[in-house]
Order: structure tokens, then C-alpha cells, then sequence
């Protein structure tokens, strides 16, 4: 299937981010042994998404010391390690959700059951939820890489962090640049549009205007929405500046997308007209705490005024 049919289809793939290797090792031991998932134990954590409230109810069929052990270590970290999961898991599902796919809904909300019970003090509580956050969000992620779009371009705003795919795999992993407060990118599902190389960018305010900017060429863009904004080098940026926060400073652009040299040859030659583009907020909060600041029609249109370089 092409990408552009992928995208017609409504599949996507987003970014992920492993845990410690020690503290998910503890964690997979656990499902392992049937702690969260066991099959005889009848766990609160179903693989059809659906999860019970409070303590599951064959509770007494699964190793309590292990359980305590793993925790005594320093459940601290393991609170923390999860709630970072929940996070990378919740930024998945906004993703799936600008796409609507149907299926990641049911995961997502089994997601938020686990995350909500990180709060709780005791050692089973604790484990149970970190091992739920743990299994859903990977569920969605590998939904997403393995039930998505042979190509996929995603920005986070929060992270200002580029990562393509190919079947799952990473092409391109790069910090970015993107639109100032008053410009910012837009938010949503869109798709690449077109491609040129070079290109002169050209301000669509007056001279005068507090956003004008003087004719400036860019060796290449990839355009992905029809009011102005695209991915493209800025010779102006020093690389070193790319990254978190940079949609505050001094270089931030007018609503496209800036990115080292190397990484927009990469995308110009890798992506065709119609691979998605997918820019979400990436602050790990929840899904539709995300999907409020989407600012494209279903289409992938902006529904906001023009952008520039």
C-alpha cells in the first residue's frame, strides 16, 4: 500500500522512548511470571483493553514477595519510570488519534486506568499500575509502528524533535526548530505536498511588518501544508540551537520547520508526495488534552492564517 493511500486510510506511527533497562526488566518479569498478566490469575490488566478498577480479584494467586521485593528496591523510580512511560504512551495515542485509528482508543483508555492508579502508596497498587502503564503503552506504540504507514514523519512541539519511519524503522532522528509563539506550526495531521530544491523563501508580510523578512534561499524544502509551512534547512541556525525550547528563541521560524542540512536531504530524497506528516504537542498529557490544540481540518487543511519560512 503507498503512503498516500496509508494516509487516505488514517495510519501512523509515532516516536518511542525506552525505559531503564533495569527498571523495565523488573517490570517484564513480572508480567512474565504472571504478577499483571497472568492467564490463571485472571488479571485486572485484559488484553482485550478492558481493565477492573481497584485490586484485581484473584489478587492472593500471584507472588506477593516478588512483588515487594521489586518494589522495596526504590519505588520512587519506579513511579518515575512510569510516569514517563505514560507520557511517550499518551503522546502515541494523541498521534493515533489526529489519524483515527479506532482501535487505539480502547488501548489509550486502558492507559489512562493504570495511569491514574500510580498514585497509590502500597506495593501491590504500585506495581500493578507501573506493569499496566508499561504493557499499554507499548501496545499502542507497536500498534502504530506495525499496523501503520510504510513511511511516517512526526514532529514533536514539546521535545522539537524530528523522527521519520520506514516500517518501523528509523531514517531520521533530529532536533528542530519550530514556529514562534505567534506563528507556531501547525498542529494535526497533514502530508507532504511538494518538494522543491532550491527555494526562495519569500515573506508574505510588508516590509515594515514585525514578521517581515528579506528574500532568503533554502536548499531545499519539503512543503506539507498549502499556506507555507515546510521542513527545511536554515543555513541562518546554527544546528547547536535546535532543539527544546528553540520555538522560543531567537530562531525560531514562521511556522515551518527547521532542521540540519543532512536531515532535510535525507527527507527530500526518502519521502514522496502524500507521506503523512504529523506534528502533535508531545507534552505527555492526555489525549485529549493534546487534541484541543489540533489546528487542521480532517483533510489536513490549516484552518489558520498564512505561514512562512
Amino acid at each position: 500500500m503507498s503512503a498516500s493511500e496509508w494516509w487516505r486510510s488514517g495510519h501512523a506511527s509515532p516516536s518511542w522512548r525506552p525505559h531503564s533497562p533495569s527498571l523495565r526488566g523488573v517490570l517484564i518479569a513480572m508480567v512474565t511470571t504472571g504478577l499483571v498478566l497472568s492467564s490463571a490469575g485472571a488479571s485486572a490488566i485484559a488484553l482485550n483493553g478492558l481493565a477492573s478498577h481497584g485490586a484485581p480479584a484473584a489478587r492472593e494467586s500471584r507472588p506477593a514477595a516478588m512483588e515487594n521485593t521489586a518494589l522495596q528496591a526504590d519505588p520512587d523510580a519506579v513511579r518515575t519510570t512510569a510516569q514517563t512511560t505514560l507520557a511517550a504512551g499518551r503522546n502515541d495515542a494523541t498521534v493515533a488519534a489526529f489519524l483515527k485509528l479506532r482501535w487505539a482508543a480502547r488501548l489509550s483508555a486502558a492507559l489512562e486506568r493504570y495511569g491514574a492508579m500510580l498514585a497509590f502508596q502500597d506495593a501491590h497498587h504500585l506495581a500493578l499500575a507501573a506493569a499496566g502503564v508499561d504493557h499499554y503503552a507499548a501496545q499502542l506504540h507497536n500498534g502504530l509502528l506495525h499496523d501503520g504507514p510504510s513511511r511516517l514523519i512526526t514532529v514533536s512541539v514539546q521535545g522539537q524533535r524530528l523522527t521519520a519511519y520506514e516500517d518501523g524503522r528509523v531514517v531520521v532522528d533530529t532536533p528542530v526548530t519550530t514556529g514562534r509563539p505567534a506563528l507556531a506550526t501547525d498542529v494535526g495531521a497533514m502530508r507532504v505536498l511538494r518538494k522543491d530544491a532550491p527555494w526562495t523563501m519569500q515573506s508574505p508580510w510588508p516590509k515594515g511588518s514585525p514578521e517581515w523578512y528579506p528574500d532568503t534561499v533554502v536548499q531545499m524544502v519539503v512543503w506539507f501544508t498549502s499556506n507555507g509551512e515546510g521542513l527545511h534547512d536554515a543555513s541562518w541556525q546554527p544546528d547547536a540551537t535546535l532543539g527544546p525550547g528553540s520555538q522560543f528563541g531567537p530562531f525560531a521560524s514562521h511556522g515551518c520547520i527547521h532542521l540540519p542540512l543532512t536531515a532535510v536531504k535525507t527527507l527530500f530524497d526518502w519521502a514522496p508526495v502524500g507521506t503523512p506528516v504529523v506534528v502533535y504537542p508531545g507534552d505527555g498529557s492526555p489525549v485529549n488534552s493534546q487534541a484541543l490544540r489540533q489546528s487542521v481540518d480532517a483533510m489536513g487543511n490549516p484552518v489558520g492564517g498564512i505561514r512562512g519560512a
